[in-house]
């Protein structure tokens, strides 16, 4: 079986591999790895509009660094648009989705729910601002997880949720209950189109981050330096060479920010959990900052009035040219590449940072300038990364439709696999486990400064493969391609799986019944880079196992011609055996 069904019902704290960790354990030699990185061809072009051929290359280009994950779908949206015309589609943003309701009833009951010492909330209800003295019940936890999975594999061809998932790594947050967490992500979310200084604002006042980052428990006789260390080296600046904020200035900005918390009444109560301000435990003082701030001295102001000072704070961090160049680093390397030369500092970089200061510190603009450059669009760029469990997992939710099947007991469906109320619940949720197992459990980042993959110089996103999580990865393709991913276990037998109809998948297909055509077509659809002919020999090979494309089309004929259970089940058997090794091909693992 694919996976453990009690690890994935049971385990409530799902514990990611430390890639970092254990890609050391295979001892490689990272001076061999800086110095190919640094061997790589320059690229000349900036941030000028890319003129060239807007074709299929440079369509999955940019839709794979602009979505979580490519689908056929996308693809199709994009058919007839000019560049412009798909720039502008993917920087149209998404309706804030329909909130979670209780989808979990079958995991447990309300008298179960409330001898935890938890609020119950009925069945198809709301549950996000329900009051949480004592947490949520876990099935609740993993509803929310499931919840924000599905709205990523049904996302529009809009870059929303990636902006979503660069915030997340940039600024995380977790440990957090359901109610926190959720407000948290909807910040996220809402200001990924707005200023990036007002979401900086507004994540300071968040209940999930004042909580995990230790500015609830601030006081201000010993203020808490963590956010205030975390702000700048992380959050705005950077700890870059032209860094040069001090010691001195991360104690008085934890002066500065001492004073905000949430109050435990609104998390304890129905509705959503308030910030406030608490003028008796705000150093009103004045505070002195170093020449990296142009020794700006913030005047302490007494009484509530105190509230403002975390503006005028913020107004000092981003008058600092680094937190321009900062931001626009790490939007490069989310967006186009981990690598940054002296020459993309100067022809990217610099231009971006210009962009997002004249823009009131927009995302937005050096963003879509970038995606739409001769820059971007070089070559060099091209399926020039590895993919992140994200994509590598998500991928197969949003490309292939999948049937509920009990292979033991074909009648034994439970309801709650297939109703309208519960099914998305069980179908999303053990996506948590699965993108765990090879390196990212998203709603736990491994610490406050994300995944190391998106900022650990030189292997950045080399860290997503070793040889543990490589063959993690080929157990979840060849799973997913033979009998299906597990959902649970049946009422009286036999286990649940989603199982793609490989032969309807292929049927869509322009050339079906034609195996070299049919591997075209696959290789256009699923991989990041083209096969060489001694891959597509191998994956003839392992497809067919020795016999002719000419035997693949008798084949799919005779299915065609007799859609009995024998011929489509030898069909079906070469086709699980196909897509298992495309699957598992390098190529499959590039974006």
């Amino acid at each position: 079986m694919l996976t453990n069904s009690k690890t994935i019902q049971t385990n409530k704290f799902i514990k990611e591999p430390d890639l970092v960790a254990d890609f050391k354990k295979e001892n490689i030699d990272f001076s061999k790895i800086e110095k190919a990185r640094l061997s790589r061809e320059v690229i000349p072009e900036g941030l000028e509009p890319y003129t060239g051929t807007f074709g299929l290359a440079q369509k999955k280009h940019l839709l794979n660094r602009s979505l979580i994950a490519l689908s056929s779908k996308h693809m199709q949206e994009l058919d007839k648009l000019t560049l412009k015309q798909a720039i502008d589609l993917i920087f149209t943003e998404e309706a804030f989705p329909p909130l979670p309701v209780n989808d979990y009833d079958y995991e447990i009951t309300k008298e179960e729910t409330e001898k935890q010492g938890h609020f119950y909330v009925p069945a198809g209800q709301v549950y996000v601002e329900a009051p949480e003295p004592n947490g949520s019940p876990w099935p609740r936890h993993q509803s929310f997880e499931a919840w924000m999975y599905k709205y990523m594999v049904e996302q529009k061809t809009s870059i929303h949720w990636r902006l979503l998932f660069f915030l997340h790594n940039l600024v995380p947050a977790a440990n957090g209950s359901v109610k926190m967490m959720f407000q948290y992500y909807e910040t996220l979310y809402k200001y990924a189109f707005k200023s990036y200084k007002d979401f900086i604002y507004q994540i300071t006042l968040d209940p999930l981050m004042l909580d995990y980052l230790n500015l609830q428990s601030s006081n201000r006789s010993h203020p808490d330096e963590n956010y205030a260390r975390e702000l700048q080296e992380l959050f705005t600046v950077g700890k870059g060479p032209n860094s040069k904020y001090t010691e001195s200035d991360v104690v008085e900005m934890a002066r500065t920010l001492v004073g905000w918390r949430f109050t435990y009444e609104s998390k304890n109560k129905q509705g959503r959990i308030q910030s406030e301000f608490n003028m008796f435990n705000h150093d009103d003082q004045f505070k002195q900052f170093s020449s990296f701030y142009g020794n700006r001295r913030l005047e302490g102001i007494q009484g509530y009035e105190g509230y403002k000072e975390l503006g005028q704070l913020l107004d000092m961090i981003f008058a600092t040219d680094e937190n321009g160049l900062y931001i626009c680093r790490r939007l490069y390397q989310f967006f186009c590449g981990p690598l940054i030369d002296e020459t993309t500092e100067k022809n990217v970089i610099q231009p971006m940072a210009e962009l997002y200061r004249k823009n009131n510190y927009s995302l937005i603009v050096p963003l879509k300038t970038l995606l739409g450059s001769a820059h971007f669009f070089n070559s060099l760029n091209y399926n020039s990364m590895i993919k992140s469990p994200m994509e590598f997992t998500l991928g197969f939710f949003k490309e292939f439709e999948y049937t509920i099947i009990n292979y033991e007991l074909a009648t034994d469906l439970p309801t709650k696999y297939t109703t309208e109320i519960s099914k998305d619940f069980y179908k999303y949720r053990n996506i948590t486990w699965n993108m765990s197992n090879i390196g990212i459990n998203f709603t736990n980042p491994p610490n406050v400064a994300g995944w190391p993959a998106y900022y650990q110089y030189p292997v950045y996103d080399l860290f997503w493969i070793n040889s543990d999580t490589l063959a993690k990865r080929a157990s979840f393709a060849y799973g997913t391609s033979h009998w299906g991913i597990y959902l649970g276990s049946g009422n009286t037998k036999g286990n649940i799986h989603m199982k793609i109809d490989w032969i309807a998948y292929i049927g869509k297909f322009k050339n079906p019944e034609n195996f070299d055509l049919l591997l075209t077509e696959i290789e256009e659809r699923l991989l990041g880079a083209p096969m060489s002919d001694q891959t597509k020999n191998k994956v003839k090979q392992m497809a067919l196992g020795g016999f002719s494309g000419a035997y693949y089309t008798e084949l799919y004929t005779a299915y065609i011609k007799n859609p009995i259970q024998d011929n489509r089940n030898t069909l079906d058997n070469r086709l699980q055996n196909l897509f298992s090794t495309i699957f598992q091909l390098a190529e499959f693992q590039l974006f």
